[in-house]
């Protein structure tokens, strides 16, 4: 160890077949303990704490080694340290030895040897009393296990150096010289005799020490594994380790030969003892990062009943330890001073009890705070005050030989005591004003969970006591409810009759039932005087409430075969009044299915054919549904059809109720082919639907539309703000009545193609039934309907064109700016002497009245009517609405009217010419001999003035 060495470094892997291979490295050290200490120390560890490269090692792994690290440099420090601390003595060199030797054993040779002897015994007295070898009276912490290890482990080092140093060959060689002197001399000195019995003693006494202090170092180092988690470990591994760590030291105790006496097995035990402590408080204090106030309070009882359990683990591990023991009675028994082991464990405990006792009560405040209880606000915000002073005294919590904590936790539990008395005047309170045991017994537990201090769960109990009488009363009163309404009791929503009664009979006897199933768990509440006579009522009242609900199920179970005969029913009826289709469905089969599937979910057993209904409830329910959309459909389809093609349609209609009549004979709701048939129901409507659409949009788009175009129409040009010449009237009527003329064929040929092509649509519906056929009268009916209301269309055409010329021609020049009408025709009034007249007459005016009403009417000439198609065109011409107009006597009276529109007027006329003739004398007198004559009377200014006022 003192000496030198060599180390190699291999960077590589080493080939063995290559000599020098430059990949191998290697340096000497003079002191490798040293060497080895300082390259750990500031070279290697601080490489391995910054190193990123660890592979596929885990923290854990990184933390265990970097811990195993540091030991091992703690271990190699250790060494080093008592290395330097050996005895050292004089030493003799080789000259003076053989000097010593040659020169005989001479009195001044023999002084000189006993001085040095006694030299080094002063020296190795000295250097025992250098090291403690007791443990002093005060220490400054607790001593654990590991400093009662470490105390041996210095102890056989230093011992050990002792006597190496007496085994020296200089120490041997002056030793024997002196004993030969002595052996020699007649009458050797005592001082000599005396000296080299105290050197003998010195080394007798070292090897003891040396063989007792390594044999102590071998047995206590078995324990080193099993105290190693009394300093990292958690509370739980300390507990694991016990009954092994137990177990080595009755090994120790019981085949050691110097560590087996009573007063160092008890020392160790209160050393590990010691270690539990200190090791509990660094945990309580989280390796002081933390303290207690900083954690929640749930958390802080966790970890403080943690401790308790370990103290308790540790005795009862030592208990059967020693009970073990006491069955051999041979072997050496665990007879220690128990007090002297766990006391200061069980101060500790006394400790960590109160502080479970005080952070109990904060978690119990601190629930309080959470649940926000009205009321409590001003027992918390007391707590809060009383906390923060309780806190403010600074007192560590963990120091259990510190007295100012207990008499500061005495005056905060004064406070919480009557904190409790607040609380349970509030509990009081609370259940005053609850009516129902439901919510009495919800505010029971809800208490429960939120007080949890032992005074407060003795106030809840004795609520709980007057809970349960107030439950006899609530069960008469249940009673008396079920004898009142059990024939006819209020059944809920969506409920079939039969199981709404019996769940009407579950919910009564569940406000009974489930409050007594939370009694049950207090059978101290049970056992009380009242419990027995409350509990009988019970029994009878349930009984009586589940066998009528019993019979209740076994009377519906016998009437379910009754109502399954409606599925041998039609699937469909037809009303005999009004003809009307309707499914056939009884309403008792749904209902037995909402029976069936109530019960069975109410834990029910149904009869069979109550269940071949309910499996049978989706495919009911979708043909039902299906039946009644089509039968619905059917209705709305009936109702589309326009009344004018009701006749020629009732083949339709007798074919698709020759659909349905397999579903009004033949099939039941039990039948196999319902899907099809109702599929084929579907595409019959659908097709029907189809012709119905069809015919309605060529009927009011296609025929309705182009008669009202038609009817409208006026065939002749009548413009309110205009005025015309006779010759520019006529040419524009003919013009406008060409063009209307053959707007009106157009539209007369497509009315007459759209009724056709209704016709085919009518005629070419495929037909299932054999009766299906469309009557060829029906068709002439519907085609001559059409044509009828074609030729009225035409007639209110002439007869509106013909009334608005008439009107147009005899509109007067009225009074009103916005009722103003131009005059149709431009007349003057021309001077042709010797009279006054119109130009053009009213005869030139009334022939081109006229000959405009009979351009109107010879229009319908050119407008064929129906049913020629299939003849010449020469001969097709002579069939046109115009005979058929032409007769109409309406039509005939408004020609006859404008014919002599324009009679009314000639007298007007007349009396408006007549008036020009007080002024004739200006045209019929000679003006040269009128005005000689008057040129003759030699005229006045006042003759002048009334000639020209004449």
């Amino acid at each position: 160890i003192k000496s030198r060495c060599c180390y190699f470094l291999r960077k590589d892997k080493v080939d063995s077949s290559i000599s020098n291979d430059a990949s191998l490295y290697y340096q000497e050290m003079c002191e490798p303990l040293e060497t080895l200490r300082q390259q750990m120390t500031t070279l290697y560890r601080p490489l391995f704490a910054a190193s990123d490269e660890w592979g596929h090692a885990t923290e854990q792994q990184k933390a265990d080694f970097m811990e195993a690290t540091d030991k091992w440099i703690q271990t190699l420090t250790s060494a080093v340290e008592s290395l330097k601390d050996g005895l050292e003595l004089r030493r003799v060199s080789g000259d003076d030895v053989r000097a010593l030797g040659l020169s005989g054993q001479g009195e001044e040779d023999v002084a000189q040897v006993e001085n040095l002897l006694e030299g080094w015994c002063e020296k190795i007295d000295e250097f025992k009393k250098s090291f403690i070898i007791n443990r002093p009276s005060k220490k400054p912490r607790l001593e654990g296990p590991k400093e009662e290890i470490e105390y041996w482990r210095v102890r056989a080092q230093k011992l050990s150096s002792i006597t190496e140093v007496m085994k020296r060959k200089d120490c041997r060689y002056l030793v024997s010289v002196l004993s030969s002197f002595a052996k020699t001399t007649d009458q050797p000195k005592s001082e000599t005799i005396q000296l080299i019995k105290r050197w003998n003693q010195i080394e007798m006494e070292a090897i003891e020490t040396v063989n007792e202090a390594k044999d102590n170092l071998k047995y206590l180092s078995t324990l080193h594994r099993f105290i190693e988690p009394l300093y990292s470990g958690t509370v739980q591994s300390m507990i694991d380790t016990l009954p092994a760590l137990m177990n080595s030291i009755k090994m120790i105790y019981s085949i050691s030969r110097y560590y087996n006496t009573e007063e160092r097995v008890a020392n160790m035990l209160s050393k590990i003892t010691d270690q539990m402590v200190v090791r509990c408080q660094e945990i309580f204090s989280f390796e002081g990062k933390k303290n207690l106030w900083q954690e929640k309070p749930t958390a802080v009882i966790k970890l403080l009943e943690a401790g308790i359990k370990l103290n308790k683990s540790y005795q009862e591990q030592y208990r059967s330890t020693k009970r073990k023991l006491e069955r051999a009675p041979n072997s050496k028994q665990f007879s220690f001073n128990e007090m002297q082991i766990f006391g200061k464990f069980d101060l500790f405990q006394r400790r960590v009890t109160k502080l479970i006792e005080l952070f109990s009560t904060i978690d119990q405040f601190t629930v309080l705070s959470e649940y926000n209880l009205e009321g409590m606000e001003p027992m918390i915000d007391k707590f809060i005050c009383v906390k923060k002073e309780f806190q403010s005294k600074n007192n560590d919590l963990l120091d259990y030989l510190n007295n100012e904590f207990d008499r500061d936790y005495v005056e905060f539990n004064n406070h919480i005591f009557d904190l409790d008395a607040d609380i349970q005047h509030f509990i009081d309170q609370s259940f005053e004003n609850i009516s129902s045991i439901e919510n009495a017994l919800k505010q029971f537990h809800q208490f429960k969970h939120i007080f949890l201090r032992e005074s407060l769960k003795a106030g809840l109990d004795s609520k709980l006591i007057v809970i349960f009488l107030n439950y006899g009363l609530e069960i008469e009163r249940m009673h008396d409810l079920y004898e009142k309404m059990k024939k006819n009791p209020p059944i809920q929503r969506n409920f079939p009759p039969v199981a709404g009664r019996i769940n009407w009979m579950q919910n009564l006897l569940k406000r009974i039932e489930e409050p007594m199933k939370q009694f049950q768990e207090h059978q101290n509440v049970l056992a009380g005087k009242d419990g027995k006579r409350i509990i009988k009522m019970y029994n009878k009242v349930a009984k009586t409430i589940v066998r009528y609900e019993v019979w209740l199920h076994n009377t519906w179970c016998q009437s379910s075969d009754q109502a399954k005969t409606g599925l041998l029913a039609t699937l469909i009826v037809r009303h005999p009044d009004n003809g009307k289709f309707y499914v056939n469905f009884d309403p008792k089969i749904f209902e037995l299915i909402r029976e069936a599937k109530c019960l069975e979910r109410m834990g029910f057993s149904i009869p069979e054919s109550a269940r071949i209904a309910l499996m049978q409830e989706d495919k009911l329910k979708t043909f039902h549904r299906k039946l009644e959309w089509a039968l619905k459909e059917y209705d709305r389809i009936k109702s589309q059809v326009l009344p004018l093609t009701a006749e020629v349609l009732k083949p339709h209609f007798k074919d698709m109720d020759w659909k349905i009549r397999p579903g009004m004979r033949t099939l039941t709701w039990t039948s196999l082919n319902i899907e099809p048939y109702i599929d084929h129901l579907f595409a019959g409507l659908k097709k029907l639907q189809e012709l119905i659409s069809v015919m309605n949009d060529i009927i009011n788009n296609r025929i309705d539309y182009n008669i009202k175009l038609v009817t409208k129409t006026l065939l002749v040009d009548l413009p309110e703000n205009s005025s015309f010449t006779v010759s520019d009237f006529v040419v524009m009527q003919q013009s406008h009545i060409s063009a209307k003329s053959r707007f009106l064929q157009g539209k007369n040929m497509e009315i007459e193609k759209a009724v056709e092509d209704l016709i085919h649509q009518i005629a070419s519906y495929h037909f299932e039934s054999q009766t299906g056929i469309v009557s060829d009268d029906d068709i002439a009916n519907l085609r001559n309907h059409y044509n009828r209301s074609v030729y009225q269309a035409l007639l209110h055409s002439s007869k509106n064109s013909l009334n608005a010329l008439k009107k147009r021609i005899g509109s007067r020049k009225g009074s009103n700016i916005l009722g103003v009408s131009k005059p149709f025709f431009e007349v003057d009034v021309q001077l042709m002497p010797p009279n006054v007249s119109l130009s053009p007459s009213l005869d030139e005016i009334q022939q081109c009245i006229n000959k405009s009403a009979q351009t109107v009417l010879s229009c319908y000439k050119k407008i064929k009517d129906w049913g020629y198609s299939t003849l010449p065109r020469e001969k097709r011409a002579n069939h046109t609405f115009f005979t058929r107009i032409t007769k109409d006597i309406e039509l005939v009276k408004v020609a006859l009217l404008l014919t002599g529109c324009v009679q009314g007027i000639r007298n007007t006329v007349a009396d408006y010419l007549n008036s020009f003739k007080e002024y004739d004398w200006l045209w019929k007198d000679d003006k040269e001999a009128e005005y000689d004559k008057f040129f003759v009377t030699n005229p006045s200014l006042d003759s002048y003035g009334k000639e020209l006022e004449r």
